[in-house]
């Protein structure tokens, strides 16, 4: 009962897989490697200094898809632009519109809209946009004086 063309296709997939995984874990032996020789060279310049307490710093991911500041930029361009408060959905489609994308993705709509909300939560702190509701639903409005 068993599909030889699909088993072949699995065992191909697999063979990928373990291959990508045995890639990666040279990659972070060679980091841990490096890592140890950066903590050795801080001990020899300040032996009171403790590398573990030194805290990660977070890398960020860029996509293909969007230039350096693109996406803050149509972002705040969408509140711009808006006669009314406007829903961080409503942005995001702004957003796909501008740059001629697919919207009928939701996978791609669910991770732009993530992107519009992270965005409008900082423009927020700095008291650029204001916020009405309380849910994902909730209407943002530019203030013009800031932006």
């Amino acid at each position: 009962m068993t599909e030889p063309h699909v088993v072949s296709a699995l065992v191909r997939k697999r063979a990928e897989l373990s291959g990508q995984i045995r890639d990666l874990e040279r990659r972070i032996e060679r980091q841990r490697i490096s890592l140890a020789n950066l903590d050795a060279t801080i001990r020899l310049f300040s032996p009171e200094a403790n590398p573990d307490a030194i805290r990660p710093k977070r890398q960020n991911r860029r996509t293909m898809y969007f230039a350096r500041n693109e996406f803050s930029r149509l972002t705040l361009d969408a509140l711009r632009l808006a006669p009314a408060p406007i829903s961080s959905a409503d942005i995001a489609g702004s957003i796909l519109r501008a740059k001629n994308m697919q919207s009928d993705d939701e996978a791609m709509n669910v991770l732009i809209n993530e992107r519009v909300l992270c965005i409008l939560r900082k423009l927020h702190k700095r008291g650029a946009v204001v916020k009405t509701g309380v849910t994902r639903n909730a209407q943002w409005t530019a203030v013009p004086e800031l932006l």
